[in-house]
C-alpha cells in the first residue's frame, strides 16, 4: 500500500471499441475497489464520471500513474485517444480481450469496411457522412478504420489483463500489485503462463474424438473432459488464471484469455490439437474419409477457433487492410 502520507496515485479507466463489460468487472472486486478509491484519485473514467477530452489533454505527460484501457481500435477516435493516454500515463494496461487480442469484435475483420457499412446501412446513399453541419456548427465523426486491431498495434502496452471480462481474481491481483507498489516487469500478462487444462478439475483421458458436439445438442458429462466428449473446448490453447469457470459450469472454454505464453497463433494451435484427437481407429483411405467427415461437422471454423483472437491471427487476408497513419 502506498505511504498514507505520500501523494495519492493517479489512475484512469478508458473504454474504446468494446461492450462495456470490462468496466463492470472492475466493480466485481467488491470491497477492494474502496481500497483503490482511498489510495488513488481517478482522473479519468468516462463510464462512471463526466470527463472531457480537453481535461485529458491538459494533464502533464506521465501525470497519471496507470490507466486501464479496455476496447479495441476500431475508429480514428479510438486510435487518437489511445495515443494521447499513452503520453499521459506511466503505465498502460490492455484490459480485457478486446484490448488484448481484438476480442469478439475482431471477427468484423472477415469483412471489408465497405461490406460492413453495406450490411448495417444498406445503400451507399445511407452511409454516414464524416462531417455534418447543423444549427451553425459542424459535427466531425471519427473515421471507421479499415481493420480492427488490439491496443498494442497502435501504442506500447506495459501490462495485459486478459478475459471477457477479466476474472475477479486477476483484477484483484492487479489492484493489489498497484496498491502495494509492487508491479511486475513490463510486458507481464496478469494470468497463468500455463493453459486452462492445468487448472481444470475434469478428468482428462485424451480420448479419440468421433464426433463434434455443441452444448445445445447434448448435455455434457459434468465430470469428464469436455474435449474427450467431442465438445470443442479451447482449454489446451488458452491461458489459465480464471480457475476454469466455464468448464466448471459445464460449458466449453471459448478462449477469451488468449493464447498461452508459448503459442503464437491460438486458433492454429487448437486446430492442431483437435486434428491429433480426431479419428475412428480405422486405417488408410477409410480413416482419412472418416476424419474429414468428423471435421466437416465444424460449421464455423473462424468463430470457433478465433472467436477472441481473429484480429491477431497469423493468417492475414484481404480483410486485414492496413490503416492509414497519416
Amino acid at each position: 500500500m502506498p505511504n498514507s502520507d505520500g501523494p495519492k496515485l493517479k489512475i484512469g479507466v478508458y473504454w474504446a471499441a468494446s461492450c462495456g463489460g470490462c468496466d463492470c468487472a472492475l466493480l466485481e472486486v467488491n470491497e477492494k475497489i474502496l481500497d483503490v478509491a482511498a489510495a488513488a484519485d481517478i482522473l479519468l473514467w468516462p463510464c462512471a464520471a463526466d470527463a472531457k477530452y480537453s481535461d485529458l489533454r491538459d494533464y502533464k505527460n506521465g501525470e497519471m500513474d496507470l490507466v486501464l484501457f479496455n476496447g479495441a481500435m476500431r475508429t480514428e477516435e479510438n486510435r487518437e485517444i489511445a495515443e494521447l493516454i499513452r503520453a499521459k500515463t506511466k503505465y498502460l494496461v490492455a484490459f480485457g480481450s478486446c484490448a488484448h487480442t481484438g476480442g469478439v469484435i475482431g471477427l468484423a475483420n472477415l469483412s471489408t469496411r465497405e461490406e460492413i457499412f453495406s450490411r448495417v446501412f444498406g445503400d451507399k446513399a445511407n452511409w454516414p457522412e464524416l462531417e455534418v453541419s447543423q444549427n451553425g456548427g459542424t459535427l466531425h465523426l471519427p473515421e471507421f478504420l479499415n481493420t480492427l486491431t488490439p491496443l498494442d498495434a497502435v501504442v506500447d502496452v506495459d501490462y495485459y489483463v486478459p478475459g471477457c471480462p477479466p476474472p475477479v481474481g486477476i483484477v484483484s491481483d492487479l489492484f493489489g500489485a498497484l496498491l502495494e507498489g509492487n508491479l511486475p516487469p513490463t510486458g507481464t500478462v496478469f494470468a497463468s503462463s500455463k493453459n486452462l487444462c492445468d487448472e481444470c478439475a475434469r478428468e482428462q483421458e485424451q480420448l479419440r474424438i468421433s464426433q463434434i458436439l455443441r452444448p445445445h445438442e447434448q448435455e455434457p458429462d459434468p465430470v469428464k473432459c469436455l474435449l474427450d466428449q467431442g465438445f470443442v473446448c479451447m482449454g489446451p490453447a488458452t491461458r489459465g488464471g480464471c480457475k476454469a469457470v466455464c468448464p466448471a459450469a459445464n460449458m466449453p472454454c471459448t478462449g477469451c484469455a488468449g493464447p498461452t505464453a508459448n503459442i503464437e497463433d491460438q486458433g492454429a494451435a487448437m486446430l492442431n490439437t483437435l486434428a491429433s484427437l480426431v479419428g475412428t481407429g480405422e486405417e488408410g483411405e477409410d480413416q482419412l474419409e472418416a476424419e474429414d467427415a468428423i471435421l466437416a461437422q465444424l460449421d464455423d471454423v473462424v468463430g470457433t477457433f478465433y472467436r477472441f483472437s481473429s484480429a491477431t491471427t497469423l493468417f492475414k487476408g484481404r480483410y486485414h487492410e492496413p490503416n492509414a497513419t497519416g
